[in-house]
């Protein structure tokens, strides 16, 4: 899992990706390839699950990256045809120009049976920039999907508008406030204002507002 830093601006990103992985965790089983897979967050939880994990990414990410194996995600998978029986790919896919390539490399690898967990933006702030491409709308995942080949899809909203509106402005005001005294006074702001997104997302839903998606999707 994701350690949570509580005096970040921007905790509440790995505290709702957190809980959408112990949520949808009992869809994972057998070989599981996290693609895209940045430090491994969910190394440890896969493999207590009795699951085999090998993380993928590429020596160019501007983040720090633990992965297995070294691949360009944008090329033909380094992965023998319907040899993985779970797929991972978290807040990758807008980064890919091209989408329905990858989803299509993912079809070919899954066995049948096998599951793609899949979470991305909608609404979004740029970053990585200039790897930066996508945001998509749950129509615009299912057409993507089921093009690739996939079915028995579910997508489901990942943090409402509460969640939205306060991590956007979090962004915006960590990013003005420049000077690091500002940010430690802003600190206790932030703390509060991403706990009242949590409990205003719970008690006011909209099916029209998202900070992203989470997919399942089955071969």
């Amino acid at each position: 899992m994701y350690r949570i830093n509580y005096l970040s601006h921007n905790w509440l990103v790995h505290h709702i990706h957190n809980r959408v992985f112990r949520r949808k965790k009992a869809q994972i089983k057998g070989l599981v390839i996290d693609l895209g897979c940045g430090v491994s967050p969910y190394r440890k939880e896969v493999t207590e699950l009795g699951c085999q994990y090998v993380g993928v990414d590429w020596s160019n990410s501007i983040h720090k990256v633990k992965p297995d194996v070294v691949a360009d995600l944008t090329q033909t998978f380094p992965f023998e045809d319907e040899s993985a029986d779970t797929l991972l790919s978290f807040q990758v896919l807008e980064h890919l120009p091209t989408p329905q390539e990858f989803l299509a490399e993912c079809f070919r690898v899954l066995r049948p049976g096998g599951a793609l967990f899949l979470t991305v933006p909608f609404q979004w702030r740029v970053h990585e920039a200039p790897y930066d491409y996508f945001r998509y709308t749950p129509f615009g995942l299912e057409h993507l999907l089921t093009r690739a080949g996939f079915t028995d899809l579910t997508i489901e909203e990942m943090g409402g508008f509460w969640y939205t509106w306060i991590l956007k402005w979090n962004y915006f005001l960590y990013i003005k406030l420049a000077v690091l005294p500002l940010r430690i006074v802003a600190t206790p702001f932030f703390f509060i204002n991403q706990v009242i997104a949590l409990f205003f997302d719970k008690i006011i839903t909209s099916k029209q507002e998202a900070g992203g998606y989470v997919v399942i999707a089955r071969k």
